[in-house]
Formats: C-alpha cells, sequence, structure tokens
C-alpha cells in the first residue's frame, strides 16, 4: 500500500496522458468514419454531373436547329420548302420529299450538291431542258449586239438565221440543242412558225414557254 501510493504521487500524471491520449484517439476514430460517407456523395455527385452533362450533350446534338429552308420543285411527289442543316445535301431534301417521280430526269441534276438556305432547285422531267446559268453582263451586251447584226429584233435571235454560236446564247441551249436546232432547220426548210421549236427533240412545252420569247422569225 506505501509503494502504490509512493507511486501515485510521483507519477500522478501518467493516468491523466493515457486518458488524454484515449480522447485524442476515439476523436480521430470518430472523424475518419464520418469522412468516408461524404467522399462517396462527393464522387456520387460527380458522376451525377458527368452523366447529366453528356445526356445534355446528346440531347442538344439531337435538336440541332435547321440552318435554313430551300425550295424543292419540279418532278418530285412532294414539292414544297424543306429544313436544311450545313452539310445537307439534295439527295436528302429529295428523299424527305417522298422521293422522283417516274419521269423525273435526274441525270440534268447534281444530287451531291450541298443544299444552301434559300436556294432553290429545279428537276425536271423527261425531255425538259433545265434552263443554264445567266450570262454575265458582259457577254449578255455581246450577245444583243450579235443578234441585232443578224438581222434580230428587240434582241432576239432570229431562229432561221443564227448560227450555232448565236443559239448558244439563248438561256437553256446547249451546242447539243444548237445542232438539233440547225439540223431540223436545214431539213425542212427553215421554220415556219417558232411553235415549230416543239418539233425539234428534247424540247418539250415547259421548255418552249421559256425559249419562245427570246426567238424571232425571219425570212
Amino acid at each position: 500500500m506505501t509503494t502504490l501510493t509512493y507511486w501515485l504521487k510521483t507519477y500522478w500524471y501518467a493516468p491523466l496522458i493515457i486518458i488524454i491520449g484515449g480522447f485524442f484517439f476515439w476523436q480521430q476514430a470518430q472523424g475518419s468514419s464520418a469522412s468516408q460517407p461524404m467522399a462517396e456523395n462527393v464522387r456520387a455527385s460527380g458522376s451525377s454531373q458527368v452523366m447529366m452533362s453528356r445526356s445534355s450533350g446528346s440531347a442538344s446534338s439531337r435538336s440541332r436547329p435547321s440552318q435554313g429552308f430551300v425550295h424543292l420543285k419540279g418532278a418530285v411527289l412532294r414539292p414544297g420548302i424543306y429544313p436544311v442543316r450545313e452539310n445537307t445535301r439534295w439527295d436528302e431534301v429529295i428523299k424527305a420529299a417522298g422521293g422522283l417521280t417516274a419521269n423525273a430526269d435526274m441525270q440534268q441534276i447534281n444530287l451531291a450538291k450541298i443544299a444552301s438556305d434559300q436556294e432553290s432547285l429545279h428537276v425536271p422531267e423527261k425531255g425538259e431542258t433545265v434552263a443554264a446559268p445567266a450570262a454575265t453582263a458582259t457577254s449578255s451586251v455581246a450577245s444583243t449586239g450579235d443578234a441585232k447584226t443578224k438581222g434580230g429584233s428587240g434582241g432576239a435571235v432570229d431562229l432561221n438565221k443564227a448560227d450555232a454560236t448565236q443559239l448558244q446564247t439563248i438561256s437553256g441551249i446547249g451546242p447539243k440543242k444548237a445542232a438539233d436546232i440547225i439540223n431540223y432547220r436545214d431539213s425542212h426548210g427553215g421554220f415556219k412558225e417558232i411553235a415549230e421549236l416543239k418539233e425539234v427533240p428534247g424540247i418539250g412545252d415547259k421548255t418552249f414557254e421559256t425559249l419562245a420569247p427570246q426567238f424571232t422569225l425571219g425570212p
């Protein structure tokens, strides 16, 4: 008993150190167990945000707004106005319109061309000629001068006097069409009336309506 009393008086601080150490050890154990669920929550929240971001991006790509509208005309099942995006090609627009009709002449159009906003495409029927691009201002002036020199009136080309070069100044007439017109003219002793143009191969009623105002008929 005397020894125990002596030891407690000498080393009175030892139990205090043990108690304080145990208290800190207990605090650390509680903090570690509490931080684990918090870390799990943070990781779960991060994964959720990534998934939401991917989902949002996917939905955004599916709902991209159209870049404009084009006008599809002619020999298609449903002519009209159709929306296009940045790289939409005319083949896609025609498919959206139900496709070509049985009488469509797809040899005269370029389905691989990208359709641009406010552009239009006329799909011709077989026997119909697509009008060529308009000539520049310089070539138009030269063509008018040639037509007048050859006996045309009001800038129109004389159907019975024009050569192949002059015929090709008419929008919608290329080298082959000019040759067909001259062959018909030579084999029939000239045109008696402008309406005979419809007898030339490849010139139908619609094409004739475009060409007729650009011709005059001399002797």
